[in-house]
């Protein structure tokens, strides 16, 4: 079955169900299909994966003011409620943690680009509020392919910082469709989301792309900046010939 054909017959037995809020609901699994075929699956893979058209429509269905009433309904309510909280209880932590990570890399490669700008101009001073920091003393050239080494990583690490905080949106993403879905009076209505994010092809592409050039100017810059510093510096430990610790 493709997509057109599964939306189709959703849309069929939503309507023969009653339900009203079908707009909303086609959104959902079309939005499903869309990031599932960005994952590499075909359409009818996708459709075969996904729950019949009529079993959904029939949890979207109005419960009766009977059936609303049953005690063994609210009492699965409740435990499910329980459960739940004590879920969150666990993961809310670890995203936080996860989300706290992203932040510390997007400083880091902030940090290095930074340093990076330093570097490849040959500033020898600067001043950071009250506190005057000094670069360390080196022939220019060295310090330029260095600045370019430690500018090419903080484009690679931004890079990862940008993927890892994707995933982690995803997964909190994917907590709270499955908190919607649990504690939702009609059942679990939308589509368990994946756990790759969605990425358009294009943003795709831009990203490996800059991350291969990235990487090939921090491999290329590295070895010519070391190369240079053992040349102009006569030894293979520079550093302590220019008195970087002393």
């Amino acid at each position: 079955m493709s997509r057109h054909e599964y939306l189709a017959a959703l849309e069929k037995a939503l309507i023969e169900a009653g339900v009203s809020d079908r707009a909303d609901i086609l959104e959902e699994y079309a939005e499903h299909f869309d990031m599932k075929t960005a994952d590499g699956y075909g359409e009818e893979e996708i459709a075969a994966r996904l729950a019949p058209p009529e079993e959904i429509a029939g949890q979207f269905k109005e419960l009766s003011p009977q059936e609303e009433g049953k005690p063994n309904s609210v009492a699965v309510r409740i435990f499910t409620t329980i459960g739940v909280i004590l879920s969150d209880v666990v993961a809310a932590p670890i995203l936080i943690v996860f989300f706290a990570w992203v932040v510390l890399f997007g400083i880091f490669s902030v940090v290095c680009a930074i340093t990076g700008v330093v570097f490849a101009t040959g500033i020898e001073q600067f001043a950071i509020g009250n506190t005057l920091v000094t670069v360390p003393t080196m022939p220019y050239i060295c310090s330029l392919f260095l600045g370019i080494t430690i500018f090419a990583l903080a484009v690679m690490s931004g890079i990862g910082t940008e993927y890892f905080r994707l995933y982690v949106t995803q997964l909190l993403k994917k907590l709270i469709r499955w908190n919607k879905n649990l504690l939702g009076k009609k059942g679990p209505v939308s589509p368990p989301l994946p756990v790759h994010p969605w990425i358009t092809a294009r943003k795709r592409r831009i990203l490996r792309m800059v991350a291969l050039v990235s990487f090939v100017v921090f491999l290329v810059a590295l070895v010519v900046s070391l190369v240079s510093m053992i040349i102009m510096a006569r030894s293979i430990e520079p550093w302590h010939v220019w008195g970087w610790f002393a």
